[in-house]
């Protein structure tokens, strides 16, 4: 019963951070995971780590915060591997596959990390562009496997390996599976579409156009024949509805609702 209670709280905890911000997520993680742990574990010995060429690998360490090995960025991205941290490894996507695969991952790691039984066997597969060090970009396969466990079952480490599929040409850039005992894929699925259905009022609708085109609340405001505070109003509904902090992140979600 203690045992469901602590789980439930960590549930608790991670439903309030912002959905398209990894940060905070990944802060929230890093601090359920320390609480959770017992002094004087012995951490796994790690591997050598070779990558094949058109390929990168590393090890993430959700507890510290950490890439703690990592093979191929270079030939793969352009980046030295030097050049790569754990805030590297988690942004960098094609602004259009962006909210799509931070919810995955997010939704992933927060079920892993709060997990009831040991998911050994756990992976997550996915597709989507990400930009290189040149500015280009290239369609990737990511494989992420479980690397260490806590005694409780709980996700330490993953690692992680990168595959060049540009040559696939494949029309739909975003894609994704999970194989794992404790996670229905079926129910993340239904939480990352509820984010893109529409949530705003035509009125709403229209501010956001206006946002995009850009403009204080007073500019919007004349452009829309109504007060300034009524579009602090709207703006403040719209950012709420959206979980969104920045115009950046709203634009990108509305454009994914065909909103823009």
């Amino acid at each position: 019963m203690m045992k469901d209670s602590a789980k439930m709280k960590q549930k608790s905890k991670l439903e309030k951070v912002d959905p398209f911000e990894m940060k905070s997520f990944f802060d929230q993680i890093t601090t359920l995971l320390a609480d959770g742990q017992q002094d004087g574990l012995k951490e796994k010995t790690l591997p050598n780590i070779a990558s094949l060429n058109g390929e990168c690998s590393y090890i993430t360490d959700y507890k510290k915060k950490k890439v703690l090995l990592k093979s191929g960025f270079k030939s793969l991205l352009g980046f030295e591997d030097d050049e790569v941290d754990f805030d590297f490894v988690f942004k960098g996507y094609h602004h259009e596959d962006a909210i799509m695969i931070k919810q995955i991952i997010k939704s992933v790691v927060s079920i892993a990390i709060n997990s009831y039984s040991s998911d050994p066997d756990l992976q997550l597969s996915m597709t989507y562009r990400r930009k290189r060090k040149d500015g280009s970009y290239i369609h990737l396969l990511s494989l992420s496997t479980v690397y260490e466990l806590d005694k409780n079952g709980n996700l330490l480490k993953s690692l992680t390996r990168l595959m060049d599929i540009s040559y696939l040409n494949l029309a739909t850039a975003v894609s994704w599976s999970i194989r794992s005992k404790n996670i229905d894929e079926e129910e993340i699925r239904n939480g990352i579409n509820s984010l893109f259905e529409n949530p705003f009022t035509k009125r709403e609708i229209d501010v956001i156009k206006e946002i995009h085109k850009g403009g204080s609340n007073h500019e919007i405001a004349d452009r829309l024949c109504v007060s300034h505070h009524t579009i602090a109003t709207h703006r403040k509904n719209i950012f709420r509805k959206s979980s969104c902090n920045t115009v950046l992140d709203l634009l990108l979600y509305c454009k994914r609702l065909d909103i823009l």
